[in-house]
């Protein structure tokens, strides 16, 4: 489970969205996003489904071998681990990992960048946006990289000034491009995870407190995190949330948060970036009817997402442990507050700590305790299903999003051999839904099945039936690797099932072009539903018969064949004839 490390605030808040735009189409719950609840007090239970924190993923280079603080958490460090470069004098010739955001590509020639953002209409008409500055203007860990390694440089996130899709606070978006890798003692850097996250916004005044500072690896005193005895450390550290705002990014020396809005309906998204190695593996996006571009400039790769936002329903419940139901009651331990079920809490239990606002406690009245789930876990799947009878299936915000990342290691693990691809990107699984199955969609060889299992709340927050997507992209190969199909054409089908079997409608589409199989399901219905993609190929036609030839040996293989030999003084011809042409007498 994740633990919580951020300074709690006070804040103040001022809301600067224009009521200009307040007619717009959206998706999801309109205008200024929902805020997590600051249920801060002991005593309160908290479950969560959300997908995305508040805060921005940050910049670091970090030394590996840095001297660890011995707090239990491997990020924490007795001193400074950040490193400016990897050629520093305190860095160079020791393992490293770094998380980069992509800086804007500046010039041409520019790597390991953003090189275009922006909106593209039906007729297929871009519109680029403009970029505005990063946010905040320098990050706390910022670094420089190097081409020659192999290591992206380091910076805030990008704001960009998008006219073409106003939203209904301005025109802002907020763009985080992230890469994570590593390298030896040798400095030969790899390339890890690849994600792409963007938000419209607005830049909102916003007090952070004396203690709060921007998102990063930062000195800590222990007394900061709960403890009295004021060893000093570094470990990561952020703003934290006040329930009041959903800032995705903080500007904490501006007094600035990015506030979260809502996406504006029926507008199409693309993001470009140019890298000098191209994602492996499979992809995870929160987002609508994608196409993928991945084509080769030189020694570099420019990869292209286009896609619609989709709106992700969030469920939120806060008991008072008193007032929990005892159903509820039994699924957790009372001396640790964890979920029973859940593999980390059966093998520790001793250890097992959600975390929280507080410092843990047998006595539940005595502790603060919220279980964020993660929206792949297979276990969290399990415990939205337990909660959603709480709270009357039904969502408690519907949240829009435009997202894509490739998954971990832990997400792949029993994925095909197939789908693991270090070098190119093998395919895409996106939904909207609140929980979905880990990894690739599982493939079932006795049903020659696809099948991805997903669960929302029936509801949406008006009430509304709320309605699933599905979209699967996968490189041709890659299902003919699955599958052990010819180079022939692939033929699909998608279909949805309601967790009782009970076949749904949905909106369908299949089609193959430029290398990549797309299969898409809409408009169907939760709380589980599977979706299952089941591809298939005719076999290949017979060879053609060869033409019978004319040559005596061919009337083994033709016995209706009539042959004769025909004579003219010293000429002779065999023909497949009853008579001789004039002039020639039969022998």
């Amino acid at each position: 489970m994740k633990k919580f490390i951020t300074a709690l605030i006070g804040a103040t808040f001022l809301f600067l969205g224009s009521v200009a735009y307040a007619d717009i189409p959206q998706i999801g719950d309109p205008g200024k996003a929902w805020a997590i609840p600051n249920d801060y007090q002991l005593g309160q239970q908290v479950q969560e489904f959300l997908d995305t924190q508040p805060g921005e993923q940050p910049s670091y280079l970090v030394r590996d071998d840095a001297k660890q603080a011995g707090t239990g958490d491997l990020r924490d460090f007795a001193e400074d681990p950040t490193c400016p470069s990897a050629t520093d004098a305190k860095c160079s010739g020791h393992p490293m990992h770094y998380q980069a955001v992509l800086p804007n590509c500046a010039n041409a020639d520019d790597v390991n960048c953003i090189s275009d953002f922006g909106t593209i209409d039906d007729s297929g008409v871009k519109s680029s946006a403009s970029f505005a500055r990063y946010f905040p203007n320098k990050a706390l860990n910022q670094y420089a990289g190097d081409p020659k390694l192999n290591l992206p440089s380091g910076v805030a996130g990008s704001i960009y000034s998008l006219p073409s899709a106003t939203h209904a606070g301005g025109d802002k978006y907020y763009l985080s491009v992230t890469l994570q890798g590593g390298a030896g003692a040798n400095q030969n850097f790899s390339s890890g995870n690849f994600s792409i996250k963007m938000y419209p916004v607005v830049l909102t005044p916003h007090n952070y407190g004396d203690i709060s500072m921007n998102s990063g690896n930062s000195g800590y005193s222990q007394n900061n995190r709960g403890r009295s005895d004021g060893v000093k450390y570094w470990g990561m550290a952020g703003p934290g949330y006040d329930g009041e705002n959903f800032c995705v990014a903080n500007a904490v020396e501006e007094s600035l948060c990015a506030q979260r809005y809502a996406f504006p309906a029926n507008v199409r998204y693309y993001v470009k970036v140019r890298l000098q190695k191209s994602p492996g593996g499979w992809m995870h996006g929160r987002i609508a009817s994608p196409d993928i571009s991945i084509v080769k400039e030189g020694q570099n790769t420019v990869m292209t997402v286009t896609a619609n936002p989709v709106a992700v329903p969030v469920v939120y419940k806060m008991y008072n442990y008193l007032d929990m139901p005892p159903a509820l009651q039994a699924m957790y331990d009372k001396k640790k507050g964890a979920y029973v079920n859940d593999p980390w809490f059966i093998n520790d239990p001793a250890n097992a700590n959600p975390g929280g606002r507080s410092a843990p406690n047998d006595d539940p009245t005595k502790r603060n305790v919220i279980i964020s789930c993660e929206a792949s876990s297979a276990t969290c799947m399990e415990q939205l299903k337990l909660w959603l009878p709480y709270v009357n299936d039904q969502a408690t915000a519907l949240l829009s999003y435009w997202s894509v990342r490739t998954l971990d290691g832990n997400e792949m693990n029993s994925a095909s051999a197939c789908f693991k691809d270090p070098n190119q990107v093998t395919g895409i699984v996106t939904t909207n839904s609140t929980q979905y199955s880990s990894g690739p969609p599982s493939f079932s060889k006795e049903d020659g099945t696809l099948n991805y299992k997903v669960a929302s709340p029936h509801f949406t927050t008006s009430k509304d039936v709320f309605k699933g997507t599905y979209d699967l992209v996968m490189r041709s190969d890659v299902a003919r690797c699955l599958y052990g199909f010819s180079k022939a054409p692939i033929n699909a089908t998608v279909s949805v099932t309601s967790a009782d079997g009970t076949p749904q409608l949905a909106t369908t589409i299949v089609g193959e072009r430029d290398g990549w199989l797309y299969l898409s399901a809409k408009n169907f219905e939760f709380s589980s539903p599977t979706v299952q993609a089941k591809l298939t190929q005719e076999a290949p036609a017979p060879a053609p018969t060869t033409a019978t030839s004319t040559s005596p040996k061919s009337s083994k293989t033709n016995p209706k064949s009539t042959q004769i030999t025909c004579v003219k003084g010293k000429l002779s011809k065999v023909l497949s004839t009853k008579t001789c042409p004039n002039g020639y007498k039969k022998k």
